[in-house]
């Protein structure tokens, strides 16, 4: 089988595999990358986002759906890797991003089908409190996300108990079918008994109780870092959530090169999710953008984004230090930049 031409985007864990002359080798090889560079991160993935032990002996149904999703995973990484040999296949520049993009894809679209009403009603609540003026959503120091009150923002949780809430709630609503109120009427309800912030999936469950929301509760995180049409999180206003994701993010790579450049190296160098992890990969990922053609948006020659990819997302300082400016108008920049995009992907 003749196998692909290699560049300097690919990953250094895929060429030995890569290169392996005979059949053997490569098997063995595969072997490797599956064992141990992608089961590692894609276990983690599973048990932060579904919650689960991932221990045969765990009989749960949903440690049991998780271990034959991850044994699905794993045979897709398998198809793939092996298909990375051929003539004219996509380019994997950092293979545990990929993997990562792969896991978190593979529980985003199981959450969704297993739980399609609540998975809508999370969407619609977590939409709500970061894009309404009296709401808010934050991130606590464990990295749960806490919501409430606008004027609630950065405090800690622990108020009433939460199994405690519907019912509380529904006598503060003197006979009113909570169903048929708005949305937000129905947050400020619950803040208003639980007087302190709540765990996104807390408050979730408590408005699924009040509103009728028959399925059981998951007890899943919303897949944020691994959804690629939220990498921009804060210029999604108005995008609605049923978009492909590949659809997306080619629409908002389109946008983005129609930024300013300071304007885009402000916004792409630093580009990262909550916990501060680079996302700028996930765009040759998703097929958006190769690596060489981030660098061309960038206008930094490919050999030295090469060597410059490792080292993302860049602190504001260093980008500051390359484009000449100060940290505050590289901060300046990047906001405008969320703000234009914000603006063009509502207008379409």
């Amino acid at each position: 089988m003749e196998t692909r031409a290699l560049t300097t985007e690919t990953d250094v864990l895929l060429l030995p595999f890569l290169r392996a002359e005979s059949e053997a080798e490569r098997e063995r090889l595969l072997a490797l990358l599956v064992e141990e560079h992608a089961a590692p991160v894609v276990r983690g993935v599973f048990k932060s986002k579904l919650r689960v032990s991932l221990n045969p002996s765990d009989g749960r149904e949903e440690n049991q759906d998780a271990l034959e999703l991850f044994g699905d995973v794993c045979a897709d990484l398998v198809a793939e890797l092996r298909a990375l040999r051929q003539e004219g296949a996509r380019t994997v520049s950092n293979f545990r991003a990929y993997v990562a993009g792969v896991a978190f894809n593979a529980c985003y679209r199981h959450l969704r089908r297993k739980y399609p009403q609540r998975h809508s009603l999370k969407t619609r609540v977590r939409y709500l409190l970061t894009h309404h003026e009296g709401f808010a959503l934050w991130e606590s120091g464990g990295h749960e996300h806490l919501c409430g009150p606008a004027a609630w923002r950065g405090r800690s949780g622990g108020g009433a108990p939460v199994e405690d809430l519907p019912q509380q709630v529904r006598s503060r609503l003197r006979g009113a079918d909570a169903g048929r109120l708005q949305l937000a009427e129905v947050l400020a309800h619950v803040f208003e008994v639980t007087r302190s912030p709540l765990e996104l999936d807390e408050l979730v469950n408590v408005v699924a109780e009040l509103t009728g929301v028959s399925e059981r509760k998951a007890r899943e995180e919303e897949t944020d870092e691994g959804r690629a049409h939220e990498l921009l999180a804060d210029a999604r206003a108005g995008v609605d959530e049923e978009f492909d994701q590949r659809e997306y993010v080619a629409r908002l790579w389109a946008e983005v090169r129609e930024l300013p450049l300071n304007q885009r190296a402000a916004l792409l160098l630093n580009l990262r999710d909550a916990q501060g992890r680079d996302l700028l990969a996930l765009l040759p990922y998703t097929g958006a953008a190769s690596v060489r053609q981030i660098a061309e948006a960038l206008g930094i020659p490919a050999e030295e984004f090469a060597r410059l990819w490792n080292e993302l997302p860049l602190e504001d300082r260093a980008i500051a230090e390359r484009l000449g400016l100060t940290r505050q108008q590289v901060i300046n920049l990047r906001k405008s930049a969320r703000a234009r995009l914000g603006r063009r992907l509502k207008e379409q």
